[in-house]
């Protein structure tokens, strides 16, 4: 694996490009922009997954894995269906429903070291560490930068001018939008996938005028599969994981809970798995994040893989309470295998032809 020190490797891999484009390139499943979601490539129709027997017999299987445990039956329920963990929103969508206006959520110290500032189903997380703050994802805008992750900071404490890095879970606008405004502010250096650096650099035909106009932020660092990017004391392990966008990324963090040192696993985006290669990547994710041993799962869009905003107000309520967002490591590589199998539950119900 590669090592990245933030203050030396970060000035050698930086790269210039032009801001003035936009591609906000939709994943499989995802709509380009002003468009509707409908099931799409990425997902199998509902007959498709419920009349593949391979499929609902890994269904099954899933079950199986979460037995008794409330917490793994729950994310059964909310992984292993046909739309996958985005069923809600897609289901909503589909019928023709308006999604709700997403919702300002106060900021929340998860973990001794790890902090939210966003919305109800979008955010921006902080990581401080001795040499200054790794910001995971920047929100959508200058706007949000200004009126959420600044004084969402300082609310918990924490100084915006720390921040050092920004590291974008991929390419689209709800995680990269506020970036240039702080790079440009604090000289907080930007890291994404190389193949999510250039999609967004090509000009997307079916933009609008005010999308078009939207900056881009610097391409500073190039993240590659297996990278272990470090600023001061703190260590983050990335993984590539194709799928809602060719270099979406997943993170491991070592986080302290009330004292003690865990691993927490942290995905970008919708974890689409549209083919066969992007499902070997996600389960090579998955089994690199049980031979770390972890003990936690949060998604880039909090609300995925479990009543996450509700977690985070327990949380506010009693920050000395159990963590809701911590499980066994035991539970954790059950939960890793429930994933797996219901991302290759939809996988086969695609390939579904009337007899498997």
């Amino acid at each position: 694996m590669k090592q990245l020190t933030y203050g030396f490797a970060l000035a050698l891999l930086a790269a210039s490009m032009s801001t003035s484009v936009i591609a906000q390139t939709p994943a499989p499943g995802r709509p380009a922009a002003g468009g509707t979601i409908g099931t799409g490539p990425g997902y199998p129709t509902a007959e498709q997954y419920a009349n593949s027997k391979t499929a609902q017999a890994l269904v099954t299987k899933a079950k199986g894995i979460a037995g008794n445990d409330a917490k793994l039956q729950m994310r059964v329920e909310n992984t292993c269906s046909f739309l996958g963990p985005q069923r809600p929103a897609l289901e909503a969508q589909n019928a023709g429903k308006k999604p709700d206006p997403p919702v300002h959520i106060e900021p929340v110290k998860l973990f001794d070291n790890l902090y939210y500032f966003g919305y109800n189903t979008i955010g921006a997380w902080a990581v401080p560490t001795s040499d200054g703050i790794i910001l995971i994802d920047a929100l959508n805008n200058q706007k949000d930068a200004e009126e959420i992750i600044e004084p969402d900071m300082k609310k918990l404490g924490l100084d915006p001018s720390k921040i050092k890095l920004i590291i974008v879970g991929h390419g689209h606008f709800d995680h990269f939008g506020g970036a240039p405004y702080l790079q440009q502010k604090y000289g907080a250096k930007v890291a994404m996938s190389k193949v999510d650096w250039d999609i967004i650099a090509k000009p997307n035909p079916n933009a609008t005028a005010a999308q078009a106009a939207r900056p881009l932020p610097k391409r500073d660092v190039e993240l590659v599969d297996g990278q272990k990017v470090t600023l001061g004391d703190e260590t983050i392990t990335i993984k590539i994981t194709p799928g809602h966008t060719p270099g979406s990324l997943a993170y491991y963090i070592p986080v302290k809970d009330h004292g003690k040192a865990i691993n927490i696993l942290m995905l970008s985006g919708a974890n689409i798995t549209p083919d066969r290669a992007s499902l070997q990547a996600f389960g090579a994710a998955l089994d690199f994040a049980k031979e770390m041993k972890v003990q936690g799962l949060i998604n880039g869009h909090p609300g995925l893989f479990g009543n996450e905003t509700g977690w985070m107000e327990q949380i506010r309520e009693n920050p000395n309470q159990p963590n809701p967002f911590v499980l066994t490591v035991d539970q954790f590589s059950k939960f890793a295998d429930i994933m797996k199998i219901c991302a290759e539950s939809r996988i086969v119900a695609m390939e579904y032809k009337g007899t498997n």
